[in-house]
């Protein structure tokens, strides 16, 4: 079970791990004013050319106060922070939103409550929760079991860019306008079946019997969906589907994306693939997003139920999709 961490020392240790792993990327300090739902603050942030993200750190009176932004901080001008990942100095404290935890094979995650400030009415942690862009956690928070969005593995290679995805996702949901607020609620009603969530990533046991954790869901589903909708295509998700293309109002392709192409990835993509499809009548195009080329025997298997796999390579920590320009072209 992952366990929220609450030893007062192991959190200071843990935060200053956090921003060592950031440090190598946010190399540039700008003056600015920061402007965050309790005021505005005078002072540096540190901006990352290669991530496109600032931040600006401080200590409060009983936690570690961590507001990221998006873009380039325009200097001497007030810069308003896009989500905060605070973490409490000790012990539990539901109303701070981040926390570290520890999992069963020790390794460190950084959670998130899903708590948001300064979001429109009807975008507040419940929205969150049921429209992050990754797989949820449950952790034992204390004493009893809470449901967490995932911010990264400390130790992950992909940490940062996790992180920037994770601040991302916040920018998304928060910017939500209410048509597609409504499309999603109305979408998220199709498949309304009981949820369990799923531990998803890639698991590597090294010759020292360490086992480390690459947990990349989450930047594989929002660098897609990007790509999508730069070519120009609706898309969605809710706390069942990954990702989907809409048009008119019509589900129109089904997107199931995995960390690993072992048996437990395929038989999980493609169950979820036909069941959440299940209430759709309409046509609609099957999808599995997988790291690793398949044999030509389990791609026919695949095509025999409709699912099409299209396969990602890492480069410079990013997916690149191979072949989704020429597909997107035959499905429309």
């Amino acid at each position: 079970m992952i366990t929220i961490i609450t030893d007062e020392k192991q959190i200071k240790d843990l935060h200053n791990k956090f921003h060592k792993r950031l440090s190598e990327f946010l190399t540039e300090n700008i003056k600015c004013d920061i402007g965050h739902a309790g005021g505005t603050i005078k002072g540096k942030v540190k901006y990352s050319s290669k991530l496109k993200i600032w931040i600006a750190q401080y200590d409060e009176y009983n936690r570690f106060w961590n507001g990221f932004g998006l873009g380039r901080p325009q200097e001497k001008k007030n810069n308003s922070i896009t989500g905060e990942i605070n973490f409490p100095f000790n012990g539990i404290n539901r109303k701070i939103a981040g926390t570290f935890a520890k999992d069963e094979d020790n390794n460190i995650l950084v959670l998130h409550r899903g708590i948001i400030g300064g979001s429109k009415i009807g975008i507040g942690k419940k929205y969150f929760l049921e429209n992050f862009r990754d797989e949820p956690i449950i952790a034992l928070d204390g004493d009893k079991e809470t449901i967490f969005c995932l911010v990264g593995e400390l130790n992950s290679p992909h940490f940062p860019e996790q992180v920037k995805t994770f601040i991302e996702e916040i920018g998304r949901i928060k910017n939500t306008d209410d048509k597609e607020k409504k499309t999603t609620e109305k979408f998220a009603k199709l498949s309304n079946f009981n949820y369990r969530a799923e531990h998803f990533g890639k698991t590597t046991v090294k010759n020292d019997d360490t086992t480390t954790i690459d947990r990349t869901h989450g930047i594989v589903v929002g660098v897609l969906a990007e790509e999508l909708k730069n070519k120009g295509y609706q898309v969605s998700n809710n706390k069942n589907m990954d990702l989907f293309i809409h048009k008119n109002g019509l589900i129109t392709t089904l997107f199931e994306i995995k960390t690993g192409s072992n048996i437990q990835s395929l038989c999980g993509a493609a169950g979820q693939l036909i069941i959440y499809s299940t209430p759709i009548k309409n046509k609609i195009n099957l999808i599995a997003v997988l790291p690793d080329k398949l044999s030509s025997e389990l791609e026919k298997q695949l095509s025999i139920h409709g699912i099409i796999p299209v396969y990602y390579k890492w480069s410079n920590g990013l997916p690149i999709f191979e072949g989704i320009d020429s597909l997107l072209k035959e499905l429309y």
